[in-house]
């Protein structure tokens, strides 16, 4: 074998080696993910919520898989649902909240850096700006990135209704419009959905009075059964 052919050999096996090396670094990072995903799923599933040591190991888990794979936006995502979860759970007076929903919408806003066309980081950012009690430059932006991208998409049709319902009375009519569309495009496949959210922020009166000055009535919504 010539020099030449060694030389060769010798860097193929040193990238199939770095290759080998690369996917077990992500085949780790995932496991790692996969770990919290199922710590904030299970919850969900047994109709109660995270209890804190869930919370606290789902965070230590991600925190493993972005010291792998710091540039994956799922695992900045689910950080930053760690903490709007850890929020939720606090008074709306607790200071401790308002930073909770600080550190979320750090890592959300990440997340859409990474992923500018995923609508789910932009309505996440939306409810985390709500939440804040911010409908400011960057609430209104993030409300029309995440319709542009996911108006078709069955869960942002629901997120937006949520949101533009919770602050119907404070919003500016091109994300009353956004609202009004999400619900049109919901209905009726979410009919139920749609009259449970409508019904827990209790606002449909009012957007049943003004829709027909925006754009007419969402089909059912306003129709009492």
């Amino acid at each position: 074998m010539s020099a030449l052919d060694r030389a060769f050999a010798l860097g193929a096996a040193a990238l199939l080696a770095a290759g080998i090396y690369a996917a077990g670094l992500r085949g780790l990072a995932d496991l790692r993910y996969f770990e919290a995903r199922s710590l904030l799923t299970r919850p969900g599933q047994e109709a109660r919520l995270p209890e804190r040591a869930e919370l606290d190991e789902a965070q230590a888990s991600l925190g493993e898989a972005l010291a792998l794979e710091p540039a994956n936006p799922l695992f900045v995502e689910q950080l930053a649902r760690v903490h709007e979860m850890r929020a939720l759970q606090l008074g709306r007076e607790d200071p401790a909240r308002r930073a909770e929903l600080r550190a979320a919408l750090a890592q959300f806003r990440r997340a859409a850096l990474m992923r500018p066309a995923s609508p789910y980081a932009w309505a996440a950012i939306a409810a985390a700006k709500l939440r804040l009690d911010e409908a400011d430059f960057e609430f209104y932006g993030a409300l029309q990135r995440a319709e542009r991208y996911g108006r078709w998409e069955p869960a942002i049709q629901l997120e937006l209704a949520d949101i533009g319902l919770a602050a119907w009375p404070l919003l500016a009519q091109p994300a009353k419009l956004i609202t009004l569309d999400a619900i049109a495009r919901a209905l009726p496949a979410q009919d139920k959905d749609i009259r449970r959210i409508a019904a827990a922020h209790g606002h449909l009166s009012e957007v049943c009075a003004e829709a027909p000055q925006l754009r007419g009535a969402p089909p059912g919504l306003c129709v009492k059964d």
